[in-house]
């Protein structure tokens, strides 16, 4: 073979390895580009599940604390209620009765407007009765007479108010559902001037 021809057979065999060469590094580039695109894809997908996720919660939270307050807010004001009729028939105290009174009337209008609120953008519908723990504080409340009953009268009003005030102003800043937070502003002021009053039967 000349020299000619022998250099022109190793410029093709060249010429061939470097096509070769050339569709490898493509079939690289291409799995490569693939392979980010599958990444960037999943990276999304998980993205989205954690927000969408994150949401969930979010949102579930709000519903459990919205749930609260108004389960909470009807058993405190129900509890008024018929611990206050009970001082009514018992009480011989014209203070302890005058105030019972006034919880009868401000908490049974404070039921109804709760009962609106609560339906109205969130669905719920207040217990009408007590839990067994309330249950339990009236029960031993009826087993009492005359000052021992005004006492523990008092006793339960002044606890019984300050967890309402502290619940109602808890929503009133933080509540998720418009309606109940209203209320829970609305009705704050007269909780306040509940405690403040039963406060001061043991100044």
């Amino acid at each position: 073979m000349s020299r000619s021809r022998h250099m022109t057979s190793h410029l093709r065999a060249a010429a061939a390895c470097g096509a070769i060469f050339a569709l490898s590094l493509g079939g690289l580039a291409a799995c490569s580009k693939s392979t980010q695109d599958k990444v960037e894809d999943a990276t999304a997908s998980v993205v989205a599940d954690a927000s969408s996720a994150v949401s969930s919660v979010g949102a579930d939270m709000d519903a459990n604390k919205t749930q609260d307050f108004v389960t909470k807010a009807a058993i405190a004001g129900l509890f008024e209620i018929k611990t206050s009729e009970l001082a009514i028939k018992t009480s011989k105290n014209a203070d302890v009765v005058a105030f019972a009174k006034m919880m009868v009337k401000d908490h049974t209008a404070a039921g109804k407007k709760l009962d609106t609120a609560a339906a109205a953008t969130s669905g719920l519908t207040p217990p009408v009765a007590l839990d067994d723990d309330h249950q339990k504080k009236l029960d031993d409340l009826a087993t009492k007479t005359g000052s021992d009953f005004d006492k523990a009268y008092v006793d339960l009003q002044q606890s019984g108010h300050a967890e309402a005030v502290s619940l109602f102003d808890d929503y009133s800043k933080n509540g998720k559902d418009a309606a109940l937070q209203t209320f829970a502003t609305d009705t704050l002021p007269t909780l306040q001037a509940h405690k403040d009053k039963i406060d001061a039967f043991k100044e």
